[in-house]
Parts: C-alpha cells; structure tokens; sequence
C-alpha cells in the first residue's frame, strides 16, 4: 500500500489549536478544499468512527475507526470501508516547539476501482496522498488561525 510521512512547523500557533481543528471532522468541508462532507457516525470514548467524502477526480467515500489521544494530541486510524478507498491506516501528531508547532503526519492509501483505468486510480491516489498535502497544512494552519 502506498506510503506518504510528512513534516512541517508551522510558527506562531500551538499543537493544542492544530490537534482541535484537526478532530473537528464535520467542519473539514469549511477548510480542507478536497472535502465535500464529513460524518461522524459513532464516538465510543475516544475512538470514533467517521465517514469522509472527498472530490478528487472523482468522489470518493470512506469511513475510518480514529483512536484519539488528546493528551498526547495524537490521532491513529484504521480503515472500515470505502468506495474507491480500499484501504487506508495512518495519523497526525501535533508538538509544541520554540515559536509554534510541529506536525508529524502519515497515511497509506489504497485505490481499487476495475472499472476505472489503472492511471487513472494512480492519479487519484497520487492526488490524494501526496498532492494535497502541501496544502492540507496550509489550509490547517489559515484555519487554526481564524479559529482565535
């Protein structure tokens, strides 16, 4: 399965502010451009199980199992299903460091659709895994920022 790990220190906003608007799943479509709706359809404690709609390409569906660790302002998740998304494990961890916070953010992604030609699902899974990270960072920072 296709693997993306990311970095990155964004200055003047604390991990605590980066780790909210990241677990704030509903408000995704507000601020992630990918996102169309987001859905969370249980919270057991601290695992939840959320279902995302995104448009890249084409519309793809899938619903993750998110282990939620607010002290350690982590987040681990496994994938349940999806339409196109076939398989997906991954996570965000969130650092306060001198000036502002570090994000340390991994995912794998695996794209199944027979009926779709093979450089079209390496495109989407290309979109979704490295692609829009970049900019998933700044639209998470923008957001952490409005938030105040």
């Amino acid at each position: 399965m296709p693997k993306v790990e990311r970095q990155t220190t964004i200055q003047g906003v604390e991990a605590r502010e980066l780790y909210d608007a990241v677990t704030d799943y509903e408000a995704y479509p507000n601020f992630f451009k990918d996102f169309t709706r987001c859905k969370i359809h249980e919270k057991n404690g601290n695992t939840w199980t959320v279902e995302f709609f995104a448009k890249v390409i084409k519309e793809v569906s899938y619903t993750l199992r998110i282990e939620h660790d607010p002290e350690a302002l982590k987040t681990r998740w496994t994938f349940v299903r999806g339409k196109l998304v076939s398989d997906s494990k991954g996570g965000w961890s969130f650092t306060d460091v001198e000036g502002g916070a570090r994000i340390d953010y991994d995912a794998e992604i695996e794209v199944k659709a027979p009926l779709i030609p093979r450089r079209i699902k390496d495109k989407i899974q290309d979109m979704i895994l490295n692609k829009s990270i970049g900019s998933m960072f700044t639209q998470l920072e923008a957001e952490t920022k409005r938030r105040r």
